[in-house]
Protein backbone atom coordinates (compact mmCIF):
# COMPACT_ATOMS: atom_id res chain seq x y z
CA UNK A 1 0.00 0.00 0.00
CA UNK A 2 2.91 2.89 0.84
CA UNK A 3 3.95 1.95 -2.78
CA UNK A 4 1.12 2.87 -4.60
CA UNK A 5 0.57 5.82 -2.37
CA UNK A 6 3.94 7.06 -3.52
CA UNK A 7 3.59 6.57 -7.07
CA UNK A 8 0.06 8.58 -6.88
CA UNK A 9 1.88 11.38 -5.77
CA UNK A 10 4.51 11.35 -8.02
CA UNK A 11 1.31 11.06 -10.80
CA UNK A 12 -0.42 13.76 -9.40
CA UNK A 13 3.34 16.06 -9.37
CA UNK A 14 3.85 15.28 -12.57
CA UNK A 15 0.27 16.31 -13.84
CA UNK A 16 0.63 19.24 -11.81
CA UNK A 17 3.52 20.42 -13.66
CA UNK A 18 2.87 19.69 -16.69
CA UNK A 19 -0.61 21.65 -16.17
CA UNK A 20 1.81 24.23 -14.88
CA UNK A 21 4.39 24.45 -18.08
CA UNK A 22 1.60 23.93 -20.50
CA UNK A 23 -0.14 27.35 -18.61
CA UNK A 24 3.45 28.89 -18.79
CA UNK A 25 3.77 27.86 -22.86
CA UNK A 26 -0.02 29.43 -23.15
CA UNK A 27 1.07 32.69 -21.49
CA UNK A 28 4.22 33.20 -23.51
CA UNK A 29 2.25 32.85 -26.74
CA UNK A 30 -0.30 35.09 -26.35
CA UNK A 31 2.38 37.88 -25.20
CA UNK A 32 3.90 38.79 -28.15
CA UNK A 33 0.63 39.74 -29.39
CA UNK A 34 -0.40 41.96 -26.77
CA UNK A 35 2.86 43.37 -26.98
CA UNK A 36 2.96 44.08 -31.00
CA UNK A 37 -0.72 46.06 -30.05
CA UNK A 38 1.04 47.68 -27.42
CA UNK A 39 4.04 48.95 -29.63
CA UNK A 40 1.21 49.80 -32.38
CA UNK A 41 -1.03 51.88 -30.47
CA UNK A 42 2.02 53.81 -29.03
CA UNK A 43 3.33 54.70 -32.57
CA UNK A 44 -0.14 55.64 -33.42
CA UNK A 45 -0.10 58.22 -30.65
CA UNK A 46 3.18 60.27 -31.06
CA UNK A 47 1.83 60.91 -35.10
CA UNK A 48 -1.91 61.98 -34.01
CA UNK A 49 -0.16 64.70 -31.55
CA UNK A 50 2.12 65.80 -34.70
CA UNK A 51 -0.53 66.43 -36.11
CA UNK A 52 -2.47 68.21 -34.04
CA UNK A 53 0.52 70.47 -33.09
CA UNK A 54 1.15 71.22 -37.06
CA UNK A 55 -2.86 72.04 -37.23
CA UNK A 56 -1.86 74.95 -34.14
CA UNK A 57 0.64 76.55 -36.05
CA UNK A 58 -1.05 77.66 -39.15
CA UNK A 59 -0.40 81.40 -39.38
CA UNK A 60 -3.33 83.41 -39.46
CA UNK A 61 -3.66 85.86 -42.48
CA UNK A 62 -2.44 89.58 -42.15
CA UNK A 63 -5.06 92.13 -40.86
CA UNK A 64 -6.57 94.21 -43.83
CA UNK A 65 -5.21 97.57 -41.85
CA UNK A 66 -1.54 96.50 -42.09
CA UNK A 67 -1.60 95.50 -45.99
CA UNK A 68 -2.79 99.04 -46.43
CA UNK A 69 -0.52 100.38 -44.60
CA UNK A 70 2.33 98.40 -47.11
CA UNK A 71 0.61 99.24 -49.93
CA UNK A 72 0.53 103.16 -48.53
CA UNK A 73 4.41 102.95 -48.10
CA UNK A 74 4.84 101.18 -51.63
CA UNK A 75 2.92 103.73 -53.52
CA UNK A 76 4.95 106.77 -52.40
CA UNK A 77 6.93 108.50 -55.05
CA UNK A 78 10.34 110.28 -53.66
CA UNK A 79 9.39 114.31 -54.04
CA UNK A 80 11.58 116.34 -57.14
CA UNK A 81 13.59 118.91 -56.40
CA UNK A 82 13.09 122.00 -58.12
CA UNK A 83 15.98 123.82 -59.76
CA UNK A 84 15.94 127.34 -61.26
CA UNK A 85 18.08 129.26 -64.01
CA UNK A 86 19.49 132.26 -64.05
CA UNK A 87 20.60 134.23 -67.19
CA UNK A 88 20.75 137.73 -68.56
CA UNK A 89 18.36 139.14 -70.68
CA UNK A 90 20.59 140.68 -72.89
CA UNK A 91 23.21 139.39 -74.85
CA UNK A 92 27.45 139.89 -74.14
CA UNK A 93 25.94 140.88 -70.69
CA UNK A 94 28.35 138.51 -68.62
CA UNK A 95 32.08 139.82 -67.48
CA UNK A 96 34.69 137.81 -65.93
CA UNK A 97 36.93 139.83 -64.55
CA UNK A 98 40.53 139.03 -62.73
CA UNK A 99 41.94 141.60 -60.76
CA UNK A 100 45.98 141.40 -60.32
CA UNK A 101 47.11 143.43 -57.53
CA UNK A 102 50.80 143.90 -56.12
CA UNK A 103 51.45 146.73 -53.22
CA UNK A 104 49.66 149.65 -54.68
CA UNK A 105 49.60 148.44 -58.26
CA UNK A 106 46.51 146.85 -60.11
CA UNK A 107 45.82 144.95 -63.20
CA UNK A 108 42.35 144.66 -64.67
CA UNK A 109 42.05 142.00 -67.29
CA UNK A 110 38.25 141.66 -68.54
CA UNK A 111 36.87 138.78 -70.49
CA UNK A 112 33.20 139.70 -71.85
CA UNK A 113 31.10 136.36 -72.79
CA UNK A 114 27.92 136.30 -74.73
CA UNK A 115 26.09 134.64 -72.58
CA UNK A 116 25.99 132.68 -69.79
CA UNK A 117 23.71 131.25 -66.70
CA UNK A 118 24.05 129.28 -63.52
CA UNK A 119 21.36 126.64 -62.44
CA UNK A 120 20.44 127.25 -58.57
CA UNK A 121 18.31 124.97 -56.10
CA UNK A 122 16.47 127.87 -54.42
CA UNK A 123 14.55 130.53 -55.83
CA UNK A 124 16.67 133.72 -55.32
CA UNK A 125 15.06 137.09 -53.95
CA UNK A 126 16.45 139.63 -56.40
CA UNK A 127 14.40 142.55 -55.18
CA UNK A 128 17.35 144.55 -54.28
CA UNK A 129 19.40 143.57 -57.89
CA UNK A 130 20.75 146.54 -59.35
CA UNK A 131 20.72 146.11 -63.06
CA UNK A 132 23.65 148.80 -64.14
CA UNK A 133 25.67 147.68 -61.15
CA UNK A 134 25.21 143.50 -61.74
CA UNK A 135 25.92 141.36 -59.71
CA UNK A 136 28.60 139.03 -58.66
CA UNK A 137 27.68 135.62 -59.53
CA UNK A 138 30.28 133.88 -56.78
CA UNK A 139 29.69 136.53 -54.14
CA UNK A 140 25.81 136.34 -54.54
CA UNK A 141 24.28 132.82 -55.09
CA UNK A 142 25.30 128.59 -54.35
CA UNK A 143 25.23 126.98 -57.41
CA UNK A 144 27.36 124.03 -58.48
CA UNK A 145 26.49 124.13 -62.07
CA UNK A 146 27.64 127.27 -64.43
CA UNK A 147 28.46 128.20 -68.02
CA UNK A 148 30.04 130.87 -70.13
CA UNK A 149 29.72 131.15 -73.56
CA UNK A 150 31.47 132.22 -76.28
CA UNK A 151 34.66 134.86 -74.79
CA UNK A 152 35.91 137.57 -76.87
CA UNK A 153 39.27 138.61 -76.42
CA UNK A 154 40.14 139.99 -72.96
CA UNK A 155 41.12 143.93 -72.41
CA UNK A 156 43.32 144.60 -69.89
CA UNK A 157 43.48 148.05 -67.79
CA UNK A 158 47.22 148.50 -66.56
CA UNK A 159 48.44 150.79 -63.85
CA UNK A 160 49.00 154.58 -65.07
CA UNK A 161 52.24 154.81 -63.03
CA UNK A 162 54.11 151.68 -64.60
CA UNK A 163 55.82 152.70 -68.19
CA UNK A 164 54.89 151.26 -70.92
CA UNK A 165 57.91 148.96 -71.59
CA UNK A 166 57.10 147.84 -67.83
CA UNK A 167 53.30 147.30 -68.35
CA UNK A 168 54.36 145.10 -72.27
CA UNK A 169 56.63 142.83 -70.11
CA UNK A 170 54.07 142.28 -67.45
CA UNK A 171 51.14 141.85 -70.02
CA UNK A 172 53.49 139.30 -71.99
CA UNK A 173 54.22 137.14 -68.53
CA UNK A 174 51.74 134.03 -67.59
CA UNK A 175 49.57 133.78 -64.65
CA UNK A 176 52.19 131.16 -62.92
CA UNK A 177 55.01 133.95 -63.56
CA UNK A 178 52.82 136.70 -62.36
CA UNK A 179 52.63 134.90 -58.72
CA UNK A 180 56.09 134.19 -59.12
CA UNK A 181 56.68 137.87 -59.10
CA UNK A 182 54.83 138.49 -55.75
CA UNK A 183 51.29 138.97 -57.69
CA UNK A 184 48.06 138.13 -56.18
CA UNK A 185 44.73 137.57 -58.34
CA UNK A 186 40.84 137.85 -57.18
CA UNK A 187 38.25 137.02 -59.68
CA UNK A 188 34.67 137.56 -60.44
CA UNK A 189 31.76 136.72 -63.02
CA UNK A 190 29.56 139.31 -63.17
CA UNK A 191 25.69 138.90 -64.80
CA UNK A 192 24.56 142.57 -65.78
CA UNK A 193 21.14 143.96 -66.79
CA UNK A 194 17.88 142.14 -66.80
CA UNK A 195 17.83 138.77 -65.38
CA UNK A 196 15.65 135.50 -66.66
CA UNK A 197 14.96 133.21 -63.56
CA UNK A 198 13.50 129.92 -65.38
CA UNK A 199 12.39 126.76 -63.97
CA UNK A 200 14.14 123.65 -65.17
Amino acid sequence: MPVKTKKAKRAKKVKKLTVRATAKKAKKAKMPATKKTAKAVAKKSPAKKAVKRHKQRKTKPAKTSVKKAANKRATKTPTEKTAWKISPAISQSVVEIDIWKKGDLKIEHLTVYRSGWIIVDQLPDLSGYNQDEGVNIFEEFEFEEHQLLDGSQGTSVLPKELPLEECDRLMALSAAELVDEGWTIESATRFSGPLVVEEV
